[in-house]
């Protein structure tokens, strides 16, 4: 029961994630269908389904655990936020920056001089658009939504990063 509901999960996020990459090139970067770099989106998408879906998942519920259930419930949301933003991620979004070029294909010193040139673009983007997703998400959704409800907001910010980590895609 539970592999079915990670792997469920990691379908959606999967999906989404390509959608969000597929909004990046077609919305953002202006390609048309002809140029339209359906492997970029494949790896994508599969990012979501191997790694980002279970990672989330997982962390999710072990965030669940660290924070005492007995307090008030903004009190506990704004907790696992904080823990969320300053623990999970910034190594997260660290790690995402260096497996989506090198699954494109990038060299690694390539991508190390890119994430020293657009990490913090990256993380102050997601700081102007996750602490307030999470404590929606921490104190209105339910344990068992909250991957899902991240994914849906993630479809903007997929496509945010996407084409911040595809540039030379």
């Amino acid at each position: 029961m539970a592999l079915s509901a990670y792997f469920r999960e990691s379908i959606k996020v999967g999906l989404i994630m390509g959608g969000g990459d597929m909004i990046a090139q077609f919305g953002i970067e202006k390609k048309s269908f002809n140029e339209w770099n359906y492997a970029r989106t494949a790896r994508f998408g599969a990012l979501g389904l191997v790694v980002v879906g279970p990672a989330l998942r997982k962390w999710y519920m072990t965030l669940d655990g660290m924070v005492a259930k007995k307090q008030p419930t903004l009190q506990r949301g704004f907790k696992k936020m904080f823990i969320d933003q300053t623990l999970f991620a910034p190594p997260f979004t660290l790690a995402l920056s260096f497996i989506i070029p090198y699954m494109n294909g990038d060299e690694t010193d390539k991508i190390i001089s890119r994430i020293k040139e657009d990490y913090f673009t990256i993380m102050k983007g997601g700081y102007m658009l996750w602490p307030l997703a999470q404590i929606v998400n921490f104190t209105l959704v339910p344990l068992q939504y909250q991957v899902l409800y991240v994914q849906i907001i993630a479809l903007a910010w997929n496509s945010f990063l996407s084409m911040m980590l595809n540039k030379s895609s």
